[in-house]
């Protein structure tokens, strides 16, 4: 449930980058910048980041560690800096619907949850979804009822079909069969020519999504507002649908760009990072060493 440009997978990053970084100094990096600047915005991805994949998307959950420091780091007046070295913002930037995040973590009060590649977002219980998304409604559930009935058929023996608000996913995770990623991908792209939608592949999955042009970069834009301009910026992903916002934070001076690595991991999202940790659990160590730095 990931997101880029519609390309094919490459090898994993293990073989194209150095070795990860241990998960303490990762946070030591953090929190010098974040003390520099003032301020953290941090935005991490959720399947492969701080949740370790499963074969069912339903079975995902945030590792314990990685959550209590995500809350800890948006509890209510983290903002302003209570009871901390300095003011924290967090954001979970994902492909899922954000309210199926918001299901699988407990946050603080100060969090927001974009989902769907910026389209949407979840923020005191409540969902809001970008004006444009809304017209392309229709033919995304007609493209989801093709599909279900194509793999009725018998198309891609295996293959899960997933909806969500803003796309429709066929995982091939956990399906031992040889060909399978790519007829799910042959799929998506035809059932989706004939709706006009777009096509984002991932690990395991080939989604058919809105052809609204936005990208988790764009949600992380949409955070920079106000005094969080001039925060330190961390950004953590995995998946093809980081690299946007990987791109962004590596791009700006004194941002922190960070694969989560693992052997699937794409080399080009080790390439749009800065750094690479070897797995969520490590992600999870560095943020736990990070909130026990900035506690005040």
């Amino acid at each position: 449930m990931k997101d880029t440009a519609d390309a094919a997978p490459a090898a994993g990053v293990a073989a194209h980058a150095g070795p990860p970084v241990a998960p303490g100094e990762m946070a030591r990096r953090i929190v010098e910048q974040a003390l520099r600047c003032g301020g953290l915005l941090l935005c991490t991805d959720f399947d492969g980041s701080i949740a370790p994949i499963r074969s069912r998307p339903g079975e995902v959950a945030a590792l314990p560690g990685a959550e209590r420091a995500l809350a800890w780091l948006s509890r209510r007046g983290a903002g302003t800096g209570r009871d901390a070295r300095c003011p924290t913002r967090v954001a979970i930037v994902t492909a899922r619907d954000s309210e199926d995040v918001a299901a699988r973590i407990a946050l603080g009060p100060d969090a927001v949850i974009s989902g769907n590649y910026g389209l949407e977002s979840t923020r005191d219980g409540e969902v809001t979804l970008v004006p444009e998304a809304q017209r392309w409604m229709p033919a995304l559930s007609a493209a989801a009822a093709e599909l279900e009935g194509e793999l009725a058929a018998g198309r891609c023996p295996g293959a899960r079909l997933e909806r969500k608000r803003c796309g429709v996913v066929l995982h091939t995770r956990g399906v031992e069969r040889e060909g399978i990623e790519e007829c799910a991908l042959e799929l998506a792209r035809e059932v989706a020519g004939r709706w006009r939608l777009a096509v984002v592949p991932g690990k395991r999955v080939a989604e058919i999504h809105l052809p609204v042009k936005r990208t988790k970069a764009d949600a992380v834009r949409a955070l920079q507002r106000g005094r969080w301009r001039e925060a330190a910026l961390c950004v953590a992903g995995d998946d093809y649908g980081d690299i946007p916002m990987l791109l962004l934070a590596r791009d700006r001076e004194g941002g922190l760009a960070v694969a989560v690595g693992d052997e699937e991991t794409p080399a080009e999202v080790a390439a749009a990072a800065r750094w690479r940790l070897a797995s969520p659990e490590a992600w999870a160590d560095a943020l736990t060493a990070t909130v026990e730095a900035l506690r005040g």
